[in-house]
């Protein structure tokens, strides 16, 4: 009896010093978003981490008695080889677990959730977003750490005579042991049990992350449903968020500028892989590494308050067709039964003789692309079976073999053409075997493809100039999503979503080439404008704006891991859900106007997660 009070002792310990490990590592491959956090704050996650330490250890004793008690009774050596066999499993699990979560926030600023989940259908493209040098780090780190724990469970007495003490003795332990083990789990006595909120301590996603326990975290991910059946962020009445959002999203005519020479222009949009307005010189950004993209801007209009709607291509790629906003936890493009449900962009135009065709140099299958392209409307869909490759990273052929494949197939289209066109060079891990002048850190490995891009898309523009059809096309150029580099923003903030969306070609009014539109808007804005501009109706893209219409206030939404930002031209504010606290302000004296955007924010929150319910119901 006093023998297996003993062995579970040494087996908490054991767990919480597993945990407080990953812990560290976690924080360590992070320490870039932990930026000047004082020691204080490194203090202050180890402690908050300690109740889902403990809880998570419950469930592992809680396990581990419920086996251990027939011992008590009759020594059973296959059941103690199977209790060793569960904890080493559970060693192993966690180490990779732990080094999944180290890679999903390097990448993405989360931990496994549902989203993160849902890519595994899809393994070697979810490789394919790391470099093998990266890999590499990863499994050595696991290895290392599960070989290191596995010498440690080695250590303790596993066949210690459970046998000894009186019956009333042995009874009351086999009550009491698995009794604390289920306070334990619970995170304590209190009435409700821990959650996630518990770990919400601080404005830095990195120590809230690191304080939540890697494996009770995958554990409450595996127990949620698959698909939302009540909303999880009801902040208000139902009608309330509703009044909200349409007092937001007037109806409006015609535009009040209209920017084209021709009534039907083809319309081409490049949908550039992961571009930030921080490598934008003229958005504010590094110089040097998109040099072709600002003179382009000599011969566009400039919208310098452009947001992506998530951080992931096939968000942003549903937003501009459907106009539909990403979602915090989940991704409605691989939703069947809603995704087809969707308005379409390419319909709308196909009513007025629109042909359409998607291009893409990779796998278009991924993250179910395909099947939402296709339910879409695109007439074609060219991916990298449609011409040959010459030189392709894990995501594609290189950007100037995609370039040039559209010019060669562009003539073929009839008129007048909705194409939408995907680059893919610029996808992380930024490996391409590209020299454009940029080396050393990720940072700069990011830039080099950039710049990269930047180049082919340069040329592509000086090249399509010299088609009959450019003069009668309108360009739309974008970024499907921000990124961290090269400044290592915070997942969350405004500035990583913050991206370049420019507006060229033929078919755009001379005058307003050079200039810049500052009004704020997102993916979600494009369905709208362009059939206003074309005078169709765009009443079922309930979530868009015409960004030339002045009777309308403009702003921008996106959503993050549980969370929103919502900014225009008063305020930003950026809201984390779980730990229901405001993460960032544009400016921190406009207090009223924070007040009024976190009111807005949560009410299209809520209003989009009740909509997304209610598609395929």
């Amino acid at each position: 009896m006093k023998n297996l009070l003993r062995y579970t002792g040494s087996l908490a310990l054991l767990l919480l010093g597993l945990f407080a490990v990953q812990r560290h590592l976690f924080l360590a491959f992070g320490h870039k978003a932990l930026q000047d956090s004082g020691w204080q704050e490194i203090v202050r996650c180890h402690w908050k981490a300690l109740p889902m330490d403990i809880s998570t250890s419950g469930y592992v004793l809680f396990a581990v008695v419920l086996l251990s008690i027939p011992l008590m009774f009759r020594d059973r050596p296959w059941l103690r080889r199977a209790i060793h066999g569960f904890l080493a499993v559970f060693i192993v699990i966690s180490a990779l677990v732990n080094v999944a979560d180290i890679g999903l926030f390097d990448a993405w600023g989360v931990k496994i959730d549902r989203k993160a989940l849902s890519y595994l259908r899809w393994p070697a493209e979810v490789m394919g977003g790391t470099s093998p040098a990266n890999m590499a780090m990863l499994v050595l780190v696991a290895a290392l750490q599960s070989i290191l724990f596995l010498f440690l469970l080695g250590k303790i007495d596993h066949h210690r005579n459970y046998r000894t003490g009186n019956l009333a003795g042995k009874a009351g332990t086999a009550l009491l042991l698995p009794l604390m083990c289920v306070v334990a789990l619970r995170g304590g006595p209190q009435d409700d049990p821990i959650n996630k909120s518990w770990s919400w301590f601080s404005t830095r996603p990195v120590l809230n992350l690191a304080a939540m326990n890697s494996m009770w975290n995958l554990l409450a991910v595996l127990v949620e449903p698959a698909q939302f059946t009540t909303n999880p962020y009801a902040f208000m009445p139902e009608a309330q968020a509703r009044d909200l959002v349409a007092a937001r999203r007037p109806r409006t005519g015609a535009p009040d500028l209209v920017i084209l020479k021709d009534t039907r222009p083809n319309v081409l949009v490049v949908l550039l892989e992961s571009w930030t307005a921080d490598i934008i010189e003229p958005l504010g950004g590094d110089s040097g590494v998109a040099p072709q993209f600002t003179r382009l801007c000599k011969d566009g209009l400039l919208f310098p308050n452009f947001y992506a709607t998530g951080f992931r291509t096939e968000q942003g790629l549903c937003a501009l067709v459907s106009g539909f906003p990403s979602q915090p936890s989940t991704t409605i493009i691989r939703m069947f039964g809603k995704f087809d449900r969707l308005p379409s962009v390419v319909r709308s135009l196909d009513s007025l003789g629109y042909s359409s065709r998607y291009y893409y140099a990779g796998d278009v299958s991924f993250a179910n692309t395909r099947a939402y392209l296709e339910s879409m409307g695109f007439g074609k869909v060219y991916d990298e079976s449609a011409f040959p490759i010459r030189r392709r990273t894990r995501w594609g052929a290189f950007d100037e073999e995609l370039f040039s494949f559209y010019l060669q197939d562009a003539p073929s289209a009839a008129r007048p053409f909705f194409h939408l066109l995907m680059t893919s060079t610029s996808h992380e891990p930024f490996d391409a075997p590209v020299q454009e002048g940029f080396t050393g850190s990720d940072a700069q490995l990011y830039r080099n493809t950039v710049h990269y891009t930047d180049r082919c898309l340069g040329n592509f523009i000086d090249a399509a100039k010299k088609e009959e059809w450019y003069a009668n096309t309108l360009i739309f150029i974008v970024a499907d999503h921000g990124h961290y580099l090269p400044h290592n923003l915070a997942p969350y903030s405004a500035a990583r979503h913050r991206i370049p969306f420019l507006i060229t070609g033929g078919a755009l009014k001379d005058e307003l080439r050079g200039q810049r539109n500052t009004t704020f808007g997102s993916h979600v804005d494009f369905p709208v404008t362009l059939l206003a501009q074309l005078g169709l109706p765009h009443q079922s893209f309930a979530w868009g704006r015409d960004l030339f219409s002045t009777a309308t206030p403009h702003s921008a939404f996106w959503t993050f891991n549980n969370g929103f930002g919502l900014a225009d031209s008063t305020q930003t504010v950026v809201f984390d859900a779980t730990g229901d606290q405001p993460m960032e302000m544009r400016d921190s004296t406009r207090t009223r106007d924070a007040s009024r955007l976190l009111e807005q924010g949560k009410a299209e929150l809520q209003e989009l997660l009740e909509r997304y319910i209610d598609l395929d119901q």
